[in-house]
């Protein structure tokens, strides 16, 4: 990641070994994450089913998951959501190690939200539309392509620091 900077960019240090150190930390949890979903799926699911019984949720958490396409997903809701918001907050925070720049990481994560919304907006048009099964794929994708390294190595060389002038 050595390119040259671009014209009128100010010069970026290297990274200090620290900073690779807890970039590779990152980088290695997120694979592992990735590589051991299923037993990280099954943890979550019996965490929050239990979370659910002991509030005397677990019926309504039950309906809920009933109340929900296959073709969104066939995990439990809570623990998709537990594994997206602990993935994407793993993949922001490997970002900001290795970009040095608040303003950067929040447009990463702007990218994030807006990947989000398109999804819950999807989801939505879907559930509303009377089960539009395009919807719900469309979905879907944008759920694997997010919960994913492929965000990462996007917003990486685009917003890497010195090889683009920074408006603003």
């Amino acid at each position: 990641m050595s390119a040259a900077p671009a014209p009128g960019a100010a010069p970026v240090p290297p990274l200090s070994p620290a900073r690779w150190l807890v970039a590779g930390v990152l980088a290695l949890g997120l694979f592992l994450m990735g590589m051991e979903s299923e037993t990280v799926f099954a943890t979550l699911t019996q965490a929050w089913q239990k979370l659910f019984d002991l509030a005397g949720l677990g019926r309504a958490a039950a309906r809920l998951q009933q109340g929900t396409s296959g073709l969104v997903t066939t995990r439990s809701l809570p623990a998709m959501a537990t594994y997206g918001l602990l993935y994407v907050g793993g993949c922001l925070l490997l970002l900001h190690v290795l970009l040095r720049d608040a303003r950067r990481t929040r447009w990463a994560a702007q990218v994030y939200g807006g990947l989000l919304g398109l999804c819950v907006l999807l989801l939505l048009i879907g559930q509303l539309g009377g089960h539009v099964p395009v919807a719900y794929k469309l979905g879907r994708r944008i759920i694997d392509f997010t919960i994913s390294p492929l965000p990462v190595m996007i917003l990486l060389p685009v917003l890497w620091p010195g090889t683009r002038r920074v408006i603003g």
